[in-house]
């Protein structure tokens, strides 16, 4: 079920773009290929403890990081380290990192320019980032693990759906306001997606100022 969701999420965005996924590989699989990347050995260094404690938690799935890789391996290497500097900073703070990687497949499968595809995969982080300090600060969730090898919250996924509803938001422009987009996406996801006791705390204290502040913020975070 979370499997269908990221990539309904992923695609939430460019209408009927597809992303070609490979059979689940090991997470060895995945680690082995990022050492044959023509990308910095520092960069190399900082990534693999981080991927590895990701995809031992399930913040990262290997059907996602392996053509995720293999895409990076073959642009240009500084394009190739942009890309894996985003996912190293969103799982050092403990974000699942399924979306981002796949929102950068899908991309670079529709020809998108490069700076296009960077642009995106920023608001997107940013959007995480964003999202994060201010449920902290509403105190709607708590300070977690925010690590990659901390075990999976239930806090995490919604964080994670938060962040991209108001990043939809934000792409589709549609007409109704920021706070009704966003309750009626968790009224859909209460239930199948997130149990209703993480969807509820969020949902009565839902209002157009908090939505904003997340909005803003997406603008100013400091990366």
């Amino acid at each position: 079920m979370r499997l269908a969701v990221l990539i309904a999420l992923a695609l939430a965005v460019g209408g009927t773009a597809q992303v070609t996924l490979s059979p689940s590989p090991a997470s060895e699989e995945v680690l082995d290929f990022l050492q044959t990347m023509t990308v910095s050995p520092q960069l190399k260094a900082a990534l693999t403890p981080v991927l590895s404690a990701g995809l031992a938690t399930k913040r990262a799935a290997p059907q996602f990081a392996l053509p995720f890789l293999r895409q990076l391996s073959v642009r240009p290497a500084p394009q190739a380290e942009e890309a894996l500097t985003v996912i190293h900073r969103a799982l050092e703070r403990g974000f699942i990192v399924d979306p981002l990687m796949t929102e950068v497949l899908k991309g670079l499968q529709m020809g998108q320019p490069w700076e296009r595809v960077r642009e995106i995969l920023w608001i997107r982080y940013n959007s995480l980032v964003a999202t994060q300090q201010v449920l902290l600060r509403y105190g709607i969730v708590g300070v977690g693990s925010q690590a990659p090898g901390g075990p999976l919250l239930d806090q995490d996924r919604l964080v994670l759906e938060l962040a991209w509803a108001v990043g939809d938001y934000y792409f589709v422009q549609p007409q109704e306001t920021l706070e009704a987009y966003v309750r009626a996406r968790f009224l859909r996801l209460r239930g199948p997606v997130l149990a209703p006791s993480v969807v509820d705390p969020l949902l009565r204290v839902l209002t157009q100022d908090l939505v904003q502040q997340i909005y803003q913020a997406m603008w100013t975070v400091v990366n």
